[in-house]
């Protein structure tokens, strides 16, 4: 069993879900149902929090197995962990991140937005990658069973080659639209080259930080010859969802709905490919890691992955600002965005 701490206690790591969720939605109730991690610690300053956590969640945990701690660093320093969750808002990513890639750890779990800059998440990464540890970031959304199921299937060529994929969401860039932007790269390929953007909106923010924008719309070129389309304004069409065109068919699908598989000119039987049950995102996400620390393939969302996915999200932004087609990597690496999701 891979030895778990959580840093922050907020609704990622246990408020959207309780024990008694089939297929919770948060970190606390993906470690409990896989069945390679078991959790020991988890931190946050906030008093109130550790007595919240504590009476929702200590049922759900064998007595006495859970230290508590105000501080990551006292958790870090007292713990011997395998995995290290960090939940804490995105401002506090880069800080955070910084004591524990100190800590003598295997795998990091990091919330979205990977950090607030892309000069941050290139320090975090060249952190990880002295030490040899992946870091995974959490677009949550990737993790549905049926969508992974759908990703190799659509690699074997169920809709003959990808032309185009349309991912659907609006919210913030970097941290709420940016789960859809990885579901484009999910079936696209993370290898993006050029992305011109559109977003609105800001507010006042702390300095230095400059506000986070809305996505209104963006257009991606991958290298494959793929193009991705991020609609922001999606009226009715429902929120992190996609649909993957390709030379012989189409898929329609996305995390909270099932799957719609055109072939041919004719509608493929569902039955027929074999979708799995559903299951909590984040046992799905710590399998993963945990296969991957036995030695398997590098779990989904790390290091290549997002770091795509995040130049893409920063991209948009500087395009809209702009006004230019941005071709990948970003020049602009210090650009700092108040990224609080």
């Amino acid at each position: 069993m891979y030895r778990v701490g959580i840093i922050g206690l907020g609704s990622i790591a246990a408020r959207y879900s309780t024990p008694d969720d089939a297929y919770p939605y948060c970190h606390a109730g993906g470690i409990r149902f896989c069945e390679t991690t078991e959790l020991v610690a988890v931190a946050d300053m906030s008093a109130e929090r550790q007595v919240e956590f504590q009476q929702t969640w200590g049922p759900g945990f064998p007595d006495n197995s859970i230290n508590y701690y105000e501080t990551d660093v006292q958790m870090l320093e007292s713990e011997d962990l395998d995995i290290v969750a960090v939940c804490v808002r995105g401002p506090h990513h880069f800080q955070v991140m910084q004591n524990v890639l100190r800590a003598d750890i295997k795998a990091i779990f990091l919330e979205k937005p990977a950090g607030c800059s892309l000069e941050e998440v290139d320090t975090m990464t060249a952190g990880a990658d002295a030490k040899g540890i992946p870091i995974v970031v959490d677009y949550t959304r990737h993790w549905g069973p049926h969508l992974i199921r759908l990703q190799l299937l659509i690699e074997d060529g169920l809709i003959g080659e990808v032309q185009t994929v349309i991912g659907y969401c609006g919210g913030g860039v970097l941290s709420f639209a940016i789960h859809t932007t990885d579901m484009i790269c999910q079936f696209a390929g993370y290898d993006p080259v050029a992305v011109t953007g559109f977003v609105s909106g800001g507010g006042d923010v702390p300095e230095p930080y400059e506000p986070e924008p809305a996505i209104i719309g963006s257009t991606i070129q991958f290298e494959s010859g793929v193009i991705g389309f991020h609609v922001g304004n999606h009226g009715t069409r429902g929120g992190f969802s996609v649909d993957i065109l390709g030379s012989e068919g189409s898929v329609q699908t996305g995390f909270y709905s099932g799957a719609t598989v055109h072939r041919a000119g004719k509608l493929v039987d569902n039955d027929t490919l074999d979708l799995p049950a559903n299951a909590s995102p984040f046992k799905v996400a710590y399998k993963q890691i945990t296969d991957s620390l036995d030695g398997g393939a590098l779990p989904h969302c790390a290091r290549d992955d997002y770091t795509a996915v995040n130049e893409i999200g920063f991209a948009t932004i500087e395009s809209s600002i702009t006004g230019q087609t941005i071709q990948l990597p970003c020049q602009n690496r210090k650009r700092l965005i108040f990224a609080n999701g």
